[in-house]
C-alpha cells in the first residue's frame, strides 16, 4: 500500500496540490479566468485548482482537482492539503462550510451572500454594492475583461427623428450589431412585440459587408422599413416598423434614443464578431442578451451580477421584452444598476489580485 493509499487519497488528489494556493470555482468560470489566474499564478508561483463541478477534460496549465460531492470528504482533504491560501472564486454559500478547514488566509471573490459578514474570510470582494454584504471591499469582477471605458458623447438630437413615434406612445427596440443568421430571430421577436403594443425595430448589423444582403433578405417580412442613410424627411414617419442602419458611428449613436437593446453577436452562435455590452451601459440602457457566446469576459461578468438580462431561447427574450415594454420603471432600474456596475470594472483584475494575502 502507497503513503497516498494509507492516508486515504488514493489517486484523487495531484500531491501538488500541496501547500498551493488552492482556487475554488467551478468549469464555466474557470474557462473565462486565464488572465486572472495568470495573475495570480505571477505572483504567487504556486496557483491550483479545485472544481465543484466536472473537472475539463482538456489538458490544463495548473494542478488539478474535482472536489468531492460529500462535504466531509472535501474538509478532510483540504486539511490534508494544507494549502498556503484559500481562494474562493464565485462559489456558492454552501462551500462555506470548507471554511473551517485551514487556517490559512481565505479570500472569496465575487461574493453575494451576506452570511460572509460572519465567516473567517480575511479578505471579500463584490463586482459591486451588495446591500447587507459590509464587509466586503468593492473591487469589481477580475473576470470581466474590462480596462477601461470608452468616452462617450450622447447626443439626443437623432432622436428628434422619432418624434411622431414618441407621441404615439410606442417603443424603441435596438437590435445593435447583429451578426450572422440573427436578423430572423430579431425580426420574429419585433413580430411578437408589435402584436402586444405597436413599436419600432432599430436593426444595425455589425458588419459593414451584411448591410445590403441583409437589407434586401428583410424585405421579405413586408414591414414598412426606412434606411437611415435615405430618410429624406425630419420625421421618421409613424407608420415605419423598422429603422435600418448602416455604419458605425450612426450605430453608436442611436444608444441614445432606444428604450432598450437586444446585443448583438449573442442571438446565434454563427456570429463570430465580439458582442459589445459595455457601450448600451454607458449611455445608460437596459441590455438583454442571447443563448450564444454568453462566456465573453463582458457579457459573463454582467450575467453574473444580475446586470444584464439572458433569454436562452425565443419565448425569454420575448418575455423579457414584453416586461420592459410595459414596465418602464423596472428597465429603467436595470439601466441604473448596469451604469453603476460597470463604473467599478475597469482594472477590476489587477486590484483584485493584489489585494489576495
Amino acid at each position: 500500500m502507497g503513503l497516498l493509499d494509507w492516508l486515504g487519497w488514493g489517486h484523487s488528489v495531484p500531491t501538488k496540490l500541496l501547500g498551493s494556493s488552492l482556487l475554488v470555482c467551478d468549469n464555466s468560470t474557470y474557462r473565462r479566468a486565464a488572465p486572472f489566474l495568470a495573475a495570480l499564478q505571477q505572483r504567487f508561483n504556486n496557483i491550483a485548482l479545485a472544481f465543484t463541478d466536472q473537472q475539463p477534460d482538456d489538458n490544463l496549465p495548473y494542478p488539478a482537482w474535482q472536489l468531492p460531492s460529500d462535504m466531509t470528504q472535501c474538509i478532510e482533504r483540504i486539511k490534508k492539503i494544507q494549502p498556503q491560501r484559500l481562494i474562493f472564486l464565485g462559489a456558492d454559500e454552501r462551500f462555506m462550510a470548507l471554511l473551517p478547514a485551514t487556517s490559512s488566509p481565505i479570500s472569496w471573490i465575487n461574493a453575494q451572500n451576506t452570511t460572509l459578514n460572519d465567516s473567517t474570510c480575511r479578505l471579500i470582494t463584490t463586482a459591486m454594492p451588495i446591500d447587507g454584504l459590509h464587509r466586503a471591499q468593492i473591487t469589481g469582477d477580475p473576470l470581466s475583461g474590462i480596462t477601461n471605458l470608452p468616452a462617450i458623447q450622447a447626443d439626443t438630437t437623432i432622436c428628434t427623428r422619432f418624434k411622431e413615434q414618441r407621441e404615439g406612445k410606442r417603443w424603441l427596440a435596438y437590435f445593435a450589431g447583429t451578426g450572422e443568421s440573427e436578423e430572423p430571430l430579431a425580426y420574429q421577436l419585433f413580430n411578437r412585440a408589435i402584436r402586444h403594443q405597436m413599436g419600432v425595430m432599430i436593426l444595425a448589423p455589425q458588419d459593414a459587408a451584411r448591410y445590403e444582403p441583409v437589407y434586401r433578405d428583410a424585405l421579405k417580412y413586408r414591414l414598412q422599413t426606412i434606411r437611415h442613410n435615405r430618410l429624406s424627411t425630419s420625421f421618421v414617419p409613424i407608420r415605419t416598423r423598422v429603422y435600418y442602419v448602416e455604419g458605425s458611428d450612426i450605430m453608436t449613436k442611436l444608444y441614445a434614443c432606444a428604450d432598450f437593446v437586444i446585443i448583438g453577436g449573442t442571438l446565434h452562435n454563427d456570429a463570430q464578431h465580439q458582442p459589445d455590452v459595455i457601450t448600451p451601459m454607458l449611455y445608460h440602457k437596459p441590455v438583454l442578451v442571447g443563448p450564444a457566446h454568453s462566456n465573453h469576459p463582458a457579457v459573463a461578468a454582467a450575467l453574473a451580477a444580475g446586470v444584464a438580462r439572458q433569454g436562452r431561447d425565443e419565448t425569454e427574450l420575448f418575455n423579457i421584452m414584453q416586461q420592459w415594454i410595459d414596465d418602464p420603471a423596472s428597465r429603467e432600474q436595470q439601466a441604473m444598476q448596469a451604469q453603476e456596475w460597470l463604473l467599478h470594472q475597469p482594472g477590476a483584475l489587477n486590484r483584485v489580485a493584489d489585494l489576495i494575502p
